[in-house]
């Protein structure tokens, strides 16, 4: 129980985490190419996405799982 609890903790902080970084009102807007093709908005979303997926496969493997009868 005590460690569900604990990963609940980690899944709000996640979410609300994701969403400021999906609100990136404070990131500056910069005209960066990476890798001379990949512009710096465009890696930035890439990272959020991936952020995204993996607290999304945290959330339903240890958070959102079937109480043990």
């Amino acid at each position: 129980m005590q460690r569900r609890r604990f990963h609940r903790g980690i899944a709000w902080v996640g979410g609300l985490l994701l969403l400021v970084l999906h609100l990136d009102f404070w990131r500056p807007s910069r005209d960066v190419l990476y890798g001379g093709w990949l512009p710096e908005e465009l890696a930035y979303r890439l990272l959020w996405i991936l952020a995204a997926f993996l607290y999304l496969w945290h959330f339903c493997t240890r958070v959102w799982v079937k109480e043990d009868e």
